[in-house]
């Protein structure tokens, strides 16, 4: 596959449209985003892998190391950082997607929303999503 995109620090950055196409050649993408922001809306793409950027050093070295793997978060702020975490653990096939979940979405790629995991409220300070996460495991605990 023949990866496109501009190479910044060697890690290489494509856009959204880039790592669509990226995607739906094999590549897999790993959303690093929290589990909230993941069921608001999600990328709809042929293969995920949801691993929290903030639990992404126990697991990181259980993902798959064969194919282009596209790590994507919220606005990109993660992105750079776990590309040279999973780097230190010895993936070489690495991207990250420019600019995020905002990006994709700006750039009207495909996306999955559920309605019920969006947030609602008077006020920005306490808006809430309408689902029930009483039950919900620990993400450390559940991978």
């Amino acid at each position: 596959m023949n990866v496109k995109g501009m190479i910044i620090q060697n890690i290489c950055f494509l856009s959204p449209q880039e790592a669509l196409e990226c995607l739906q050649q094999g590549s897999v993408l790993l959303d690093l985003r929290s589990d909230e922001l993941t069921e608001m809306k999600a990328f709809a793409v042929p293969e995920i892998i949801h691993l929290p950027h903030t639990i992404l050093a126990e697991h990181g070295a259980e993902l798959p190391k064969d194919r282009l793997m596209i790590l994507a978060d919220a606005s990109g702020v993660y992105t750079k950082a776990a590309a040279a975490a999973l780097k230190a653990l010895g993936f070489e096939k690495l991207a990250c997607l420019n600019g995020g979940m905002l990006a994709w979405d700006q750039a009207n790629m495909p996306t999955v929303t559920d309605p019920d995991a969006l947030l609602h409220g008077d006020c920005a300070c306490v808006m809430r999503s309408k689902k029930d996460h009483s039950h919900s495991p620990n993400p450390k605990e559940s991978a």
